[in-house]
């Protein structure tokens, strides 16, 4: 088991949860460098701490654990495509978000004074 690290240790090198780097096992993610059969105890390699961070970044950038995973298995060419569908999906929400916002403003603005409207009879010129 030399050269591996526990999920633990691999947990505080990548800033990432224990229960965040099970999920990603689980998920198919981030597979364990070796599992141990009996105890089911999770062992990475240091080599994986690129991926991880990889990982970590796309994910606090919002992009949902089936697209990392399709990002991940890209062609090298492929990769600038769906990154830039995920910035499509980000600009849409970001849109979406500032209209909500706008709109929340101005029910928060007081309401405007009605105007004053004085009706006068002037007797027709003429």
């Amino acid at each position: 088991m030399t050269g591996l690290l526990s999920i633990g240790e691999f947990a505080t090198v990548t800033h990432l949860s224990v229960k965040t780097l099970r999920h990603y096992h689980e998920a198919g993610l981030l597979t364990p460098e070796r599992v141990d059969p009996h105890s089911g105890y999770r062992y990475y390699s240091a080599d994986q701490i690129p991926t991880a961070q990889v990982i970590r970044r796309f994910r606090d950038l919002d992009m949902p654990v089936p697209e990392v995973r399709r990002l991940l298995a890209a062609d090298v060419g492929d990769r600038g495509a769906l990154i830039a569908d995920h910035l499509a999906l980000l600009q849409r929400r970001l849109a979406a978000t500032s209209e909500a916002v706008g709109t929340l403003q101005r029910l928060l603005e007081p309401a405007p004074r009605p105007l004053d409207v004085v009706y006068r009879h002037e007797p027709a010129a003429g």
